[in-house]
């Protein structure tokens, strides 16, 4: 449909061929394909490098939306969104990502990652299974950013109680498929012996899976190198949501001898999309290595590639395998299709109808990726045809996105979807039918094959197939078709203004412009996404169905006052509206320079830098209002044509960017911007020890005397401004130090400890050492003997005293305290040698205070068992060893005595002969 309205307005609407949420794919070494007009067309712009995993996601307009690779996520300009990284996917997992849009909702989609499966690439990371981020559409002026509060939200998909699989989490499958009540999806992930369904509904993800335990059990296996060799490999759900497949790439470690990449198998199951549950396992395929499976449109067929090594581990070939799913015996009907040196890799269904293998030849570059033609036809008939599709001189490793399966059920078709138009149906189901029931989602039904519908409003509608045959009507297909209007755009020409002063000739007209600058006015700023493309001629803009021949965002014009066509459109790139624009150039008017300062914490050497409180400064610095658009740039080009503007808060070192003034029918041309970064002063919290008898104390902040006037202070405790404050107790304060110019600040906290008196509780006297205890130890308490003014040392035990009287002096390390307690110190000997050689021949105590040589003190001498072998006083006499006049022989001995003071002292020595 074509309607002329206004001088340069054209709208134009055009048809599609389905839900093309999987419109676009972004895979391998920058890669990517364009299904919106059926075959292929190589996309050159993706920034996504991965081994495997990768997932990509359009709107049902087939207009890219986003991709990742499970780590990063790229929006439809290829920039990182914001809080787009630090997702938990990785590169190397079989399917590191996987995209469902949320129900009911056009706006929010999850991300589901998982993580690499052992620590072969990573040692020193942790292994963080499955999670899911959401995505918000709305957020980032329509290009969309990762939600914080809904990032990397963990799911347990492992039995917490079982080390191993507490450890490894998760293998690197994942798949989903439209739950039967046409609204909710399953997610579903598999993981040793079990299936995890999870349900994905309007009100988010459900954390509560449907489990399903299966006699097949594969724990993680780890090889030589670290790699877990049992989590490679795809799963995949046939789309109508009756059949799973899952590639287990190897199943045990093998042997030298034998080979370690020869005990793949492929399982098949049944599953029900209306519970969750997975049943009748069926092992279809064993030996050599499995990798990729997908299901046709019909669900009838089921592919499979594998790699062939022999028993040393040397690839030899790869095939691609076809299983009739609705033979008797499915093992048996295999048929191998293709047998080549390109390596196994993935297969993955298009809109098209057609699957796709990824890979690339052994010795060469994956520049071109393989097609099933026909896979609803059994045998060769399907027509594979092995790298066929070009991928531009781009390259394919092993993976390719994987979607909701859902998507590839065939269903029905529509075309014509500007509103005004009429709507065509048309079935595409293989299914046999008797009669059929349309319902177009607005009241409105019918029961023609291939029915016509012109809808009132423009709007969202689910539409519903419903097929009976032989009385039994089958599961509804539902479709959600998007009725869209055109844009409304200005009716006459508006000149795009560009500075003319960068190129060395400012007076010829031309200069590079920013075709992109030119969307918002010809749309009257809408608040709605607008796609625009940009055309020589009109002819150009609606011959180019794909956009795919569009002139550059950055042009250099041709001519002076060039006249360009621009195709506008909202989301169905079919319904647009065509305005022009002219292209003129104008001289710059002089800008002086300014600079900027913030602070970094010390030691760093990047700052936060508000560039929107730098913006209204400029402008008011200027004289300038707030409609002058003012934006900020790394590079001087980037600001004479206005691409890649900084964000409002801009985290750099100190280093100059640019800034552009644009103000409709006015060119201001563009000035530097000095940001200068300037360390905070280095804030360390502190401990304070205070003798209790010097409180109040005063406690400050750190800062010399040279720092202290170029702050403010706030206490938290209560609320001084000085750098310092008078304290009565312990305890913790806080203080905030802030630069009034700046306006950045830092917290430190002082920790004022009193230090109370030691007090001795007891002195432990071992032979000719002495150990300390106290009552209240700390390791800030220092140890003396025998002299208060030196030789104090954290250690409390004093070795090789001489004996007789001692003090020992303990005092805190501030000198508030000194306390002191006196002992005496008598000698036991260890051990003595009776063998008549006039050396330690005796045994006795020694260093007896003379005091006590009056007093009737009595030593014991016991055997091992208890047995009292002498009693002497040892002021008048020593033990020699013997009993009833017999040496004794070598052994330990015990003694025992007690001073008229009531000290008591006992212990062993030994007999050595």
């Amino acid at each position: 449909m074509k309607r002329i309205v206004v001088l340069a307005i054209i709208f134009w609407c055009h048809y599609v061929y389905c839900q093309k949420e999987s419109a676009n794919w972004y895979f391998g070494e920058f890669a990517g394909l364009n299904f919106n007009n059926g075959d292929p067309v190589p996309l050159l712009d993706g920034k996504l490098a991965t081994s495997e995993g990768c997932a990509t996601i359009s709107d049902s307009n087939g207009n890219l939306l986003f991709y990742t690779n499970g780590v990063t996520v790229w929006d439809r300009r290829h920039e990182v969104m914001p809080n787009g990284t630090g997702l938990l996917g990785h590169s190397s997992s079989t399917e590191s990502a996987l995209i469902v849009p949320k129900p009911g909702s056009s706006t929010r989609y999850y991300i589901f990652t998982i993580d690499k499966p052992s620590y072969y690439l990573t040692e020193d990371e942790p292994i963080d299974g499955v999670n899911y981020s959401e995505v918000d559409m709305e957020l980032n002026g329509g290009y969309g950013a990762v939600v914080g509060t809904t990032k990397n939200v963990h799911l347990v998909t492992y039995d917490q109680s079982i080390p191993i699989q507490n450890e490894y989490k998760s293998s690197e499958k994942i798949t989903a498929i439209l739950h039967g009540n046409g609204s909710a999806v399953w997610v579903i992930t598999h993981f040793v012996n079990k299936f995890y369904a999870f349900r994905v509904e309007a009100d988010g993800v459900n954390h509560t899976p449907v489990i399903t335990e299966t006699s097949f059990f594969l724990n993680p296996i780890i090889n030589a190198e670290g790699a877990n060799i049992s989590a490679i490999g795809y799963l995949k759900i046939s789309p109508n949501g009756e059949k799973i497949a899952i590639a287990h790439s190897s199943t045990s470690l093998g042997s030298p001898r034998s080979g370690t990449k020869r005990s793949g198998k492929v399982m098949l199951y049944d599953f029900n999309n209306q519970t969750g549950v997975v049943s009748n396992q069926e092992e279809i395929f064993f030996g050599s290595y499995p990798y990729g499976v997908e299901f046709s449109t019909n669900s009838k067929l089921l592919y499979i590639t594998d790699n062939d090594f022999n028993s040393s581990d040397i690839f030899v070939h790869s095939h691609l395998y076809q299983f009739d799913l609705e033979a008797n015996d499915i093992y048996e009907s295999r048929e191998i299709l293709s047998t080549t040196q390109n390596v196994a890799g993935a297969l993955q269904l298009a809109i098209n109808g057609k699957i796709y293998r990824a890979g690339y030849h052994v010795s060469g570059a994956g520049e071109r990726i393989s097609v099933i033609n026909k896979p609803n036809v059994k045998g060769s008939g399907c027509d594979y045809s092995e790298n066929s599709v070009s991928l531009g001189g781009r390259q394919a490793t092993l993976g390719l996105p994987p979607f909701i399966q859902s998507l590839f059920l065939p269903t029905f078709d529509y075309e014509n979807t500007c509103f005004g138009d009429e709507t065509v149906f048309k079935i595409t189901s293989e299914d046999p039918f008797d009669s059929v029931l349309w319902d177009f989602g607005d009241g409105e039904t019918s029961t023609e094959v291939a029915p016509r519908h012109t809808y009132t409003q423009p709007g969202d509608y689910m539409v519903t197939l419903s097929l009976t045959a032989d009385g039994v009507t089958q599961n509804p297909f539902i479709k959600q078709v998007s009725i869209t209007t055109p844009p409304e755009v200005l009716d006459y020409t508006y000149d795009l203004i560009q500075c003319d002063n960068y190129d060395g000739n400012p007076n010829d007209g031309r200069a590079d412009f920013n075709l992109q600058l030119a969307n918002g006015p010809l749309t009257n700023y809408t608040y709605d996404i607008v796609y625009a493309y940009y055309y020589k001629s009109m002819e150009d803009a609606i011959q180019d169905e794909s956009n795919l021949n569009a002139l550059n965002n950055i042009y250099r014009n041709d001519i002076a006052e060039e006249i360009l066509y621009a195709k506008l459109f909202t989301s169905d790139q079919n319904c647009y509206s065509i305005a022009t624009v002219r292209l003129l150039t104008s001289e710059t008017v002089e800008l002086d320079d300014n600079s900027f300062e913030s602070c970094a914490p010390y030691g760093e050497t990047k700052a936060d830098f508000d560039l929107g409180l730098m913006r209204a400064d400029l402008l008011d610095a200027l004289d300038l209002t707030a409609d002058v658009n003012l934006t900020f740039h790394e590079r001087l080009r980037d600001a004479a044509i206005g691409i890649n503007p900084l964000p409002e808060v801009y985290n750099s070192r100190s280093k100059t960017i640019y800034f552009r003034l644009d103000l409709e029918g006015a060119c201001y041309g563009s000035g530097e911007l000095h940001l200068n970064v300037k360390n905070f002063p280095e804030l360390d919290d502190q401990i304070v020890n205070v003798c209790s008898k010097d409180f109040p104390v005063a406690i400050q902040t750190g800062l010399t005397v040279e720092q202290r006037n170029d702050y403010n202070y706030t206490w938290t405790h209560s609320n001084e401004i000085s750098n310092s404050v008078l304290v009565s107790e312990e305890g913790m304060y806080e203080v905030r130090v802030e630069d009034p110019l700046l306006e950045c600040f830092d917290y430190i906290t002082v920790e004022v400890v009193k230090n109370d008196p030691p007090e001795i509780i007891d002195l432990r006297i071992d032979g000719l050492s002495v150990s300390v205890t106290l009552s209240n130890y700390n390791e800030d308490y220092l140890y003396a003997l025998d002299n208060p003014d030196g030789g104090f040392t954290y250690d409390s035990t004093f070795m090789g005293i001489s004996p007789g009287d001692h003090t020992i002096y303990v005092k805190d390390s501030n000198d508030c305290y000194l306390v002191s307690q006196n002992f005496y110190l008598l000698g036991f000997p260890k051990y003595f040698t009776p063998n008549g050689d006039g050396i330690h021949d005796t045994w006795n105590v020694y260093g007896l205070d003379q005091k006590y040589q009056s007093e009737q003190i009595m030593l014991q001498i016991f055997n091992r068992f208890g047995k009292l072998l002498k009693t002497y006083n040892p002021f008048q006499s020593s033990w020699d060893g013997t009993l009833k006049g017999k040496l004794l022989s070598s052994d330990d001995y015990w003694y025992y005595m007690k001073l008229p003071t009531g000290e008591e002292y006992k212990g062993h020595f030994a007999l050595k002969l």
